[in-house]
């Protein structure tokens, strides 16, 4: 059977009341009928027909549904773990060997896109990008929304941990920065609270700002110790 183009497929994955079965649960499908059984489409488990039991064809669906987490800044990272080796288990291209060519590309598809949910949903930073995005709210390269003291701040950081010599001094920046940026994460999950998405916004960038400071002196920090 000839693959039509997947984008053809593309929209928000619609879930419907969960059905408890004895196989498991069904939902309610953007497409109409099921690629391989022609049936009208009810999915099992969210990726397979409740007919035929086929793998259906990946659909744009939002990262926070796909890995069954509450859609919110503060994630649950346990569940968010848990949820992404029990999709990865499902979905494992591997479990497709013997299918047809049809399921093991759809297979390929939406390992590769439970890969993608997890990275973005798992780093506090690119979580909050992914947030304000589906948001419509978009972080441009030049920063220009970040205040000049802020930055001014930063170079003034990144000044004391290129002259610092030793590992005490390199550990005293690092436990400073590790505050900053305890506290930057409250701030943060706050403003996403209170769907302030331009404050999120500019935390976020604050918080990029912090996180790269503090990867440089890890980095020395590791020299010191080898």
């Amino acid at each position: 059977m000839l693959r039509l183009p997947v984008t053809r497929y593309l929209s928000a994955l619609v879930q419907s009341t969960a059905t408890h079965t004895a196989t498991g649960r069904l939902y309610c499908s953007t497409a109409k009928v099921c690629w391989s059984c022609s049936k009208p489409l009810v999915k099992k488990d969210k990726f397979f027909c409740g007919s035929c039991g086929t793998l259906q064809r990946v659909e744009d669906v939002d990262y926070f549904k796909l890995l069954d987490v509450s859609n919110r800044f503060d994630v649950d990272s346990s569940a968010l773990t848990s949820n992404f080796r029990r999709l990865q288990s499902m979905l494992h291209p591997d479990k497709f060997s013997r299918r047809s060519n049809e399921e093991k590309a759809n297979s390929l598809e939406w390992s590769s896109l439970v890969n993608k949910a997890y990275k973005t949903l798992n780093t506090p930073l690119t979580r909050g990008r992914y947030i304000l995005k589906r948001n419509g709210v978009q972080i441009s390269e030049e920063n220009t929304s970040v205040d000049p003291e802020f930055l001014m701040d930063m170079m003034d950081k990144n000044e004391a941990v290129e002259e610092a010599s030793n590992y005490d001094d390199l550990d005293e920046i690092g436990q400073t920065l590790k505050a900053e940026i305890d506290e930057l994460y409250e701030k943060l999950n706050d403003s996403f609270l209170e769907n302030d998405l331009e404050q999120a916004k500019e935390n976020l960038i604050r918080l990029k700002y912090l996180l790269n400071i503090e990867a440089v002196v890890k980095e020395k920090l590791l020299k010191y110790k080898v």
